[in-house]
């Protein structure tokens, strides 16, 4: 009783000392939790603090289990990001525990007190705007403030220590499809930039190590601050003209206003910003082929002897500097571009460069460890490649350079804190606090902005849980797809034309708060069908069960989270090779035995078939396909099926680790909980004679485990 549970994986910098109120100067390069706790104790010696150096998120659950946050009265939030705060949000609300979620952006502050089944969570709230980007073609080609080098700088980081793995990985899965789309994309910039990153790093594959980490490089130093320079500067000489197209009128200098002319860049090994993106851009690459180990937690001294010039020295003398290949200029989005003075084969260059792809065909590609990108440790190259990249393209562009820390503000979107703002927030979160102890009710707590800068100080009542209810969505087709008599004398679409389509939400006028617990672990999948049709009087149609989530791109190229699902209900079919013909038949012959056979069930006869066809064309006949889902199963031993589904697929590359598990630790666990948005597939059953209607909000649901 009276414990507080202290956790923060950072240690304590010299610029805390003027927005914290608990470290002093002795405290710098110590823990923030256990300085912070230690002061606290020595302000009141009864106080019981229990410090930790941990996340909380996915991968320390084996630490914050179900007995940790079951034993919590509350949780109280300082974050810094959307992320953490959406895990934590989300473990209150499976937790029922109240949530005091605060946070500061310079001058000004929030407090929101999040109370089970009395106020909406977190996640309701909406997430936070983190405003408007820059222009790509500024990015891109025309950088003219350092804070435009350093958000370029932050997109390398994803492209060569994350993207790139990707793209191996596609070409080694289905090589030509990679080369076909390549060479038929019309941004050739682009695919000539992404053939040539992937040549470097499939014959660094062959043989990783430190020193073809280096190559790799050395590599990417000269298509980045070297060639794609030089192609800007062949497309757009120094003397360059914006004619306009229509008129032809000549408008003046096309290196102008923003626009400046740059320089391509020589590696210079006694330069500081060269040799230092040298050494960081090696120790990213080689931690990637698995040549260097990954960087330990709080590891200060990881590889301590690189991080000087001496080291870098020695191994430019046996890199290679890369030839120079002519490449194009991406202006799209400039408007102001004009025509490109210089003019080059680019499509011949991509189609050779695809050529020297065909000689990796088949060969064996070694795991690569993607980069996760953490701004919070100094010593892990991150911030320090970002840094590098960033003044090598100011140097390009003659702008001035950014230093360490600035760079760790801008691509880490931190917002310095105030000590005043900080005061305030804590001071507004204590009060809620009070109130949670206390059990008021809904209406005494408050949200609470304050703006110290503008002298604005709002609080309004804490909004309540926000309600699923059924109802019925009107589908207003096009008016195209319609007949003339459709529309009114008004032209409007008549009511009778609107297709409606009712949809239920169970249980009624619930919120996120709200769980539909099953009663006992040993309920079987057969007894849970049972159970929601006699209790809840809904239908079980089909359930896909998240397993986790896989690594996708959008049609920008943007890596999106995807669901990856396996079907629980109804149970999938478990096709058993011994009723299968042998595969030497013919397909007319097989589909007669499959038809003929009294042992394959009428409604998988096609199933079989199918599958024996697949299997006839790799002359390998299936295996029994492991363990499956049954309907006498419990639901217990269908999660822990589940869970071993998980492992597999991550292991086989199916699902990305980076996203996490969305099952695992069962042995630690006395409950799973099935969030709402991954509920069974249902539909309602009616008292009379009216038609079922799908059930399009459930509630979450909660399976004891012991």
């Amino acid at each position: 009783k009276g414990l507080l549970t202290v956790t923060d994986a950072d240690r304590i910098e010299l610029s805390n000392l003027t927005r914290q109120f608990l470290f002093r100067e002795h405290n710098v390069g110590q823990p923030k939790s256990r300085a912070a706790s230690g002061m606290a104790q020595v302000m009141n010696p009864g106080m019981k603090v229990k410090a930790l150096e941990m996340f909380v998120g996915p991968k320390t659950e084996d630490e914050f289990n179900d007995d940790f946050w079951m034993g919590l009265d509350g949780i109280c939030n300082a974050l810094d990001n959307m992320e953490a705060r959406f895990y934590v949000d989300d473990q209150c609300v499976k937790y029922q525990k109240p949530l005091l979620e605060s946070g500061t952006m310079g001058p000004a502050g929030n407090v929101d007190p999040i109370v089970p089944m009395k106020t909406q969570t977190y996640r309701d709230g909406g997430q936070a705007d983190e405003g408007g980007g820059i222009p790509m073609c500024t990015l891109r080609n025309f950088p003219h403030l350092p804070d435009h080098c350093i958000e370029w700088s932050r997109d390398q980081f994803e492209l060569l220590f994350v993207k790139s793995g990707k793209q191996a990985k596609k070409f080694a899965e289905d090589p030509d499809t990679f080369i076909n789309d390549r060479e038929s994309s019309t941004d050739d910039a682009q695919a000539i930039f992404e053939v040539r990153g992937l040549l470097s790093l499939l014959r660094t594959a062959a043989t990783p190590s430190v020193q073809s980490a280096g190559q790799m490089a050395f590599d990417y130093f000269h298509l980045l601050f070297r060639d794609k320079i030089q192609d800007l500067i062949n497309a757009f000489p120094e003397d360059s003209r914006v004619i306009d197209p229509d008129t032809k009128q000549d408008k003046g200098s096309f290196w102008s206003g923003h626009k400046r002319f740059p320089k391509a860049a020589a590696f210079d090994p006694a330069n500081p910003t060269h040799w230092q993106y040298q050494v960081s851009t090696t120790a990213l690459f080689a931690q990637m082929l698995g040549a260097l180990p990954l960087k330990k937690e709080n590891d200060d001294n990881f590889v301590k002897d690189w991080r000087n010039q001496k080291w870098c020295a020695e191994q430019i003398k046996s890199l290679k500097v890369p030839e120079y290949i002519a490449g194009a200029v991406n202006t799209e989005g400039d408007r102001a571009g004009g025509a490109a003075g210089g003019k080059t084969d680019s499509k011949d260059t991509l189609r050779a460069l695809l050529r020297q792809l065909e000689e990796f065909k088949g060969k064996p590609l070694p795991a690569l460890e993607e980069a996760d990108f953490e701004k919070d440790d100094d010593y892990n190259f991150h911030i320090e490649f970002i840094t590098r990249c960033a003044n090598l393209r100011a140097d390009n562009y003659h702008i001035s350079n950014s230093d360490f820390q600035k760079v760790k503000l801008v691509a880490g979107r931190i917002v310095p804190a105030i000590a005043t703002t900080t005061a305030a927030v804590c001071g507004l979160v204590m009060l809620e606090l009070f109130k949670v102890v206390l059990g008021k009710p809904v209406e005494a707590f408050r949200t609470r902005q304050v703006g110290l800068a503008v002298n604005t100080y709002t609080s309004f009542e804490a909004e309540p849980p926000k309600k699923y209810a059924s109802g019925i969505e009107k589908k207003v087709p096009k008016a195209e797809d319609l007949p003339a008599d459709a529309f009114d004398e008004a032209g409007k679409i008549k009511p009778e034309f609107v297709i409606s389509e009712p949809y239920a939400a169970y249980p009624e006028n619930h919120s996120v708060w709200d769980k539909l617990e099953v009663p006992t672990p040993t309920m079987t999948l057969g007894g849970f069908k049972d159970w929601l049709a006699n209790e809840h009087k809904i239908k079980l149609k089909s359930w896909g069960f998240v397993l986790g989530w896989k690594s996708t791109e959008d049609e920008n190229g943007k890596e999106q989270r995807t669901p990856f699902s396996t079907q629980i209900y109804p149970p999938p079919l478990v096709l058993d090779p011994e009723l299968f013909p042998p595969l030497t038949d013919g397909q007319g012959d097989a589909m007669k035995k499959l038809m003929g056979n009294p042992k394959v069930p009428q409604p998988a006869k096609m199933q079989y078939l199918n599958a024996w066809k697949q299997a006839k064309e790799k002359g390998v006949m299936p295996s029994t396909g492991g363990e499956a889902v049954k309907l006498d199963m419990s639901l217990k031993d269908v999660l822990l099926l589940m869970e071993k589904k998980a492992d597999a697929a991550v292991q086989d590359g199916t699902m990305n680790p980076k996203w996490g598990k969305a099952i695992t630790g069962l042995a630690d666990r006395k409950v799973w909980v099935v969030p709402a948005d991954q509920t069974p597939s249902c539909n309602t059953i009616p008292a009379d004679d009216s038609d079922p209607v799908d059930v399009r909000y459930m509630a979450s649901i909660q399976i004891p485990l012991v």
